[in-house]
């Protein structure tokens, strides 16, 4: 029945969060994190903060089906990545290292991007031999033969099952898995830069560091992999680490960042944001269901790159064929409830897609959500209905991304600069 599955769908959201099992997986702040106010969640295991409540305000994690009482909190946390700076315990993505002679060839027919130059990263997206999106990957190389991977916590056993799956016997690599060996802090936020360079001596502007470049250094004393990148698309780095130094580095950002008012932001957080930015979510957007055509993936993959690699044969079939779904934005006004993936989409009286993920705009102050929609409705400006809690609401299709990353809003300006 309708109340049954609203009861399924979004009581599903509470069990990802509370159900525990005997043991957690929890990072080298966890305390430190519960004590500055973090609400956690279950992400694989992993104890990860969703949310920092303040003094005085609840943290608790009740079941019902309209906005909950995190959702100014959330905002505020956008506020502070937006305007000031954050940082968050990222440390349950999945990481793999990837490192020996034929480890270059192994990934590229494993991937249907081009990989990364040495000290660049990139995304690239494991295909099913029939073009369908298996998996995303953040690739970061290292050295000829050298890898470091990353993946969604959700993700790391799935991943590294079909990595391992496809070594060919005799291979002179390793393929080892060290997401409980390494932490990650992510620091984002209009003053990242300048709170990273309290701790570090390397040229950290945009031209000395540029976006999508990995690099070995030193931060607070501590050996890291530092990465230009973050899921909340602005100004922001990766800091991978030996899981042994988390806390001392979390410390050191805070003392640094207490002039800019740094403060804490959860996944929640970054959810809103990575929505806005048109991040694409593996599970949500990205699955065996849907081709990376249909998902807008287009850009990512290479269909007609040199070294053979699993699927290519299906997407070089697809890739000029018309799609029977089309991912798109939508944006619309509800009544204190958000939308948050697997809602039904209505197009007059008939069913034509369903929602994928999605949540709170905070700049736009509006729900959004990414849908699938047949390709007639896929158009800035037509209109569908998506269906929260039995009550249809007129949404709309917007610009995707919503708003550019940190990374094009400074590349444009550079531009604009060098024409005046």
């Amino acid at each position: 029945t309708g109340s049954s599955c609203i009861n399924a769908e979004y009581c599903k959201q509470w069990y990802q969060r509370r159900v525990r099992g005997p043991t957690s997986r929890t990072s080298g702040i966890y305390q430190d994190t519960k004590e500055r106010g973090a609400a956690f969640g279950f992400h694989a295991g992993w104890e990860q903060p969703h949310w920092f409540a303040l003094e005085g305000e609840r943290r608790d994690t009740p079941v019902c089906y309209g906005r909950k009482h995190w959702h100014h909190v959330v905002g505020r946390e956008v506020d502070m990545i937006l305007n000031r700076v954050g940082v968050a315990d990222l440390s349950p993505f999945g990481k793999f290292e990837l490192e020996g002679p034929g480890a270059t060839k192994f990934l590229s027919s494993m991937v249907a991007n081009t990989l990364p130059k040495v000290g660049r990263v990139n995304i690239s997206h494991m295909l099913t031999p029939e073009g369908r999106v298996y998996a995303e990957l953040t690739i970061s190389r290292l050295g000829k033969d050298r890898y470091y991977l990353v993946t969604g916590s959700g993700s790391e056993l799935h991943d590294l099952r079909w990595l391992k799956h496809h070594i060919p016997e005799g291979s002179s690599f390793t393929l080892t898995n060290v997401t409980e060996e390494m932490g990650v802090l992510g620091l984002a936020g209009r003053h990242a830069r300048d709170v990273l360079t309290k701790l570090t001596d390397e040229d950290l502007s945009h031209e000395g560091f540029p976006f999508l470049e990995c690099r070995e250094m030193e931060v607070a004393g501590v050996p890291v992999q530092a990465t230009r990148i973050s899921y909340t698309g602005e100004l922001g780095w990766e800091i991978h680490h030996n899981a042994k130094h988390t806390a001392h580095l979390y410390h050191r950002l805070l003392e640094a960042g207490a002039l800019y008012d740094i403060g804490d932001f959860g996944t929640y957080a970054v959810n809103s944001l990575r929505l806005e930015k048109g991040f694409r979510g593996w599970g949500a957007e990205m699955n065996l269901d849907k081709n990376p055509y249909e998902a807008g993936l287009g850009p990512f993959i290479k269909p007609n790159k040199k070294t053979p690699f699993i699927g290519q044969e299906a997407v070089k079939a697809m890739q000029n064929t018309e799609q029977k779904v089309k991912l798109v934005m939508l944006n619309f006004q509800a009544d204190n409830v958000d939308p948050y993936g697997n809602e039904t989409v209505w197009y007059g009286n008939k069913v034509v897609g369903n929602t994928t993920s999605g949540g709170y705009s905070y700049q736009r102050n509006c729900s959004m959500c990414f849908a699938y929609v047949p390709p007639a409705l896929g158009n800035i400006g037509d209109k569908v209905y998506v269906e929260l809690m039995g009550r249809r609401y007129e949404a709309t299709d917007v610009e995707d991304p919503m708003y550019e990353t940190e990374a094009t809003r400074t590349r444009n300006a550079l531009k604009a600069a060098a024409t005046l």
